[in-house]
């Protein structure tokens, strides 16, 4: 990200904050927006996402039930099983600065079945 900002929906690398070990997820919030989760859906600034690249319900809203304010550097991301994610929806992940975020992914080589660009 050294000549774009990150997107809503890229995935990203960072690392963990407690262990030796590195995290790839989705981002779903942008600097300045809030966010939050209910009855199933996400929501952005009391919008609701509709053009999700998961088709799951959030059964966990965490963090995110009574809404997330990012600030001008933050992200929120999640993982694309969103029901099986540790991510910003819980207090060890939180939102990530833009200063954490290693890299964006773009290509996937395993499985070899889905080898190729991913969206």
């Amino acid at each position: 990200y050294r000549f774009s900002d990150p997107r809503r929906y890229d995935i990203i690398v960072f690392p963990y904050r407690y262990k030796d070990m590195y995290f790839i997820k989705r981002i779903i919030g942008l600097p300045g927006e809030n966010v939050q989760i209910k009855n199933g859906r996400i929501f952005i600034d009391g919008k609701a996402l509709t053009d999700l690249p998961f088709d799951d319900l959030v059964m966990t809203e965490g963090l995110a039930l009574d809404g997330v304010d990012l600030g001008e550097d933050e992200y929120f991301v999640m993982g694309d099983n969103c029901n099986n994610s540790e991510d910003s929806r819980y207090v060890n992940i939180g939102n990530i600065s833009k200063k954490e975020i290693s890299g964006k992914i773009v290509f996937r080589i395993s499985p070899r079945s889905e080898w190729g660009f991913v969206k």
